[in-house]
């Protein structure tokens, strides 16, 4: 299985970072992050936040932080401390006490005559990360850019310090030079409703950019399957899709949505939503983690439980990520949701934390509605009742799974029953067509992906009303 772990997206302008230090003291992790972009015409104005650490060493007393268009930025050499013929065209300066607590200074030190530093507004911690080591942040940075908000602006930053007094030429003892800007962008953010204990289970999501151009994005959501890689849930072929948007996106037009129910089953343990965001201004998908960290008490965890209509059979699947003495699985069935019968028994695994999957296959279903429910039962006879899944068996029916995944061949084996094979289609995880030839032998397909395809996940698509997706995993 492919994985993806969960991630903001970064996109990093500039160069490298020129980090440089005489002893006295050293930067350490520079930052300069976007936080927003909104028009002031005819300019732009920008809100960045500015953080670094810094090991005082032998002692520090002063650190300034100077900003640039990436077009202006001049590459100082810091032979000695830049005065106001060196910072015409920079966008700020900001002053800062180092030598104790971190406090915003109102003059620059090296040139009180020509800079004035940024003062009115800023907000500065320092975090003590122990010994001679403080981390800083300084933020509600406005800048003033010249021109209209028409792209995400290119900035470079330089952060120096210096142990001595602050004169008309201080020495400088560490830089760090050519910091870029980073953008977060967009920034994906989510989190899961429990409203226990009878639910249901909600998601609030937000999603929002800096860019105030407004540009399309298609964002996918799908429950996961609960198998653990490494002990970490991941995003892959078997988590469950539940929805897709394609919207317009802009720093005025963010994307919030609160307080949504998804199909979820409050007998499972918990399962996460992945959001999967995409764009044709992005290179790469956007793979994001809302967490879920309701809690729920059975005899085992069931992270998932289903069932498929095949050609003329139904196939029962689930998986458990933990079981504490557990004895075994009853599969039952009924008719009408009231009256069950059993069909079979599975043994389970006894006591493992490690995730597990069990099928069982219905040879003989009935016609219409089939209601189908394990018995999860302990070692000492105490027993709970999963929920229960609903599989339609009627004579038109629709009939969609896959044989087999990931893949063997680069041959997508599935079954379709009383759908029209015109409807399927095979898309990458950025959503571009794949082209492929389609075989059948009854109601079974074989699809062949053409041209050269690289490995991965891919999404095969049943166009019908629900649309159907299953993901396929091609190594």
């Amino acid at each position: 299985m492919k994985t993806f772990y969960p991630i903001l997206w970064m996109i990093v302008v500039g160069l490298s970072i020129s980090l440089r230090s005489q002893a006295q003291c050293t930067i350490l992790d520079p930052t300069v992050e976007l936080i927003s972009v909104s028009d002031s015409d005819p300019n732009c104005t920008v809100h960045v936040t500015v953080s670094f650490t810094i090991d005082r060493n032998k002692g520090n007393k002063y650190t300034y932080v100077h900003l640039w268009t990436a077009a202006d930025y001049p590459a100082l050499e810091y032979k000695k401390a830049p005065d106001g013929d060196d910072l015409v065209d920079a966008l700020g300066t900001i002053a800062i006490n180092t030598d104790g607590t971190a406090s915003l200074l109102p003059n620059y030190g090296p040139d009180e005559e020509n800079v004035t530093p940024l003062f009115a507004g800023l907000f500065i911690v320092e975090e003590d990360l122990g010994g001679k080591l403080a981390k800083i942040t300084i933020s509600n940075i406005q800048l003033i850019v010249p021109g209209a908000c028409g792209d995400l602006p290119k900035l470079k930053s330089d952060i120096w310090s210096t142990q001595a007094e602050a004169d008309k030429h201080p020495p400088v003892h560490c830089v760090a030079t050519c910091v870029p800007l980073t953008i977060k962008d967009p920034a994906i953010t989510g989190e899961i409703n429990c409203n226990e204990p009878n639910g249901p289970r909600t998601y609030d999501l937000s999603i929002t950019t800096a860019n105030p151009t407004a540009f399309e994005v298609t964002y996918k959501l799908y429950l996961d399957d609960g198998v653990l890689t490494s002990g970490h849930t991941t995003f892959g072929p078997g988590d469950e899709f539940i929805s897709e948007s394609t919207i317009t996106l802009s720093s005025s037009l963010p994307i919030t949505k609160m307080d949504v129910a998804y199909p979820y089953d409050p007998m499972e343990s918990k399962r996460s939503i992945w959001v999967v965001l995409t764009s044709p201004t992005l290179s790469d998908p956007i793979v994001f983690e809302i967490i879920n960290n309701c809690s729920v008490t059975m005899p085992v965890k069931l992270a998932k439980f289903k069932g498929d209509l095949l050609d003329n059979a139904v196939a029962l699947s689930w998986i458990t990520t933990e079981e504490l003495e557990s004895s075994y699985f009853q599969v039952e069935r009924s008719g009408d949701a009231v009256e069950f019968v059993n069909l079979g028994r599975i043994q389970s695994k006894g006591t493992t934390d490690v995730t597990q999957h069990y099928g069982f296959r219905d040879e003989a279903p009935l016609q219409g509605n089939n209601y189908y429910r394990l018995k999860m039962v302990d070692l000492d006879g105490s027993m709970e009742h999963s929920t229960i899944v609903v599989v339609a068996n009627h004579g038109n029916s629709i009939a969609f799974e896959l044989l087999g995944n990931p893949v063997i061949n680069r041959e997508v084996r599935f079954i379709l029953k009383n759908e029209n094979s015109e409807n399927i289609m095979l898309h990458d995880i950025r959503g571009r067509k794949v082209a492929f030839s389609l075989s059948k032998t009854g109601n079974t397909f074989i699809l062949k992906p053409q041209g050269s395809i690289s490995s991965g996940l891919y999404l095969l698509h049943l166009r019908n009303n629900p649309r159907q997706t299953k993901k396929v995993l091609i190594p």
